[in-house]
């Protein structure tokens, strides 16, 4: 039994484990869109509930619940770099989340509700329209992530063809 663990070892030599990890670090390249997007959106949530947290109201739980399930979706992100399964559930559950508040924050701000969303703001034409402006540019970089998402689950993705060709060589 120790003799087949030893043999195991042996056969790991430095050039494997190298061409191994870049290996590992080319897969992972794949999901660099979402981890960039997610930490975008992490921030813009965290900036939205501290600013919440000084006049509250019903809406804190919005980023409070956007934290949550981005965190998770980073947790998972983490998990894909030594695994081959590919599994994005909570990557997408995050960004569609991020989606349907962004729409949310849309219509709220047209209703005049800017005031009690962001404290910070006024109900004036420029900060609606400042607003307005940040959640259409959110909804796109959501729709670029979904859109890349379904690239990766059919391994149609430029990375993964890269990878692909890379592989052929090694």
């Amino acid at each position: 039994m120790k003799k087949e663990i030893n043999n195991k070892k042996e056969k790991k030599t430095p050039e494997f484990l190298k061409q191994e990890a870049k290996r590992k670090s080319h897969l992972f390249n794949r999901y660099m869109l979402f981890r960039y997007s997610l930490s975008v959106f992490f921030f813009a949530n965290l900036y939205w509930l501290i600013v919440q947290i000084f006049q509250p109201s019903f809406y804190l739980l919005i980023p409070i619940l956007l934290l949550i399930s981005i965190i998770l979706a980073t947790a998972e992100q983490f998990k894909l770099y030594s695994s081959t399964v590919l599994v994005l559930k909570k990557t997408e559950l995050a960004l569609k989340l991020q989606a349907i508040i962004n729409a949310t924050v849309i219509l709220l701000v047209l209703l005049n509700q800017t005031s009690i969303l962001f404290p910070t703001f006024t109900n004036h034409t420029a900060a609606k329209a400042l607003v307005i402006g940040l959640q259409v540019l959110g909804l796109s970089l959501v729709s670029l992530n979904l859109r890349r998402a379904e690239q990766v689950k059919h391994n149609v993705d430029k990375h993964y063809l890269r990878f692909q060709t890379i592989e052929k060589y090694l």
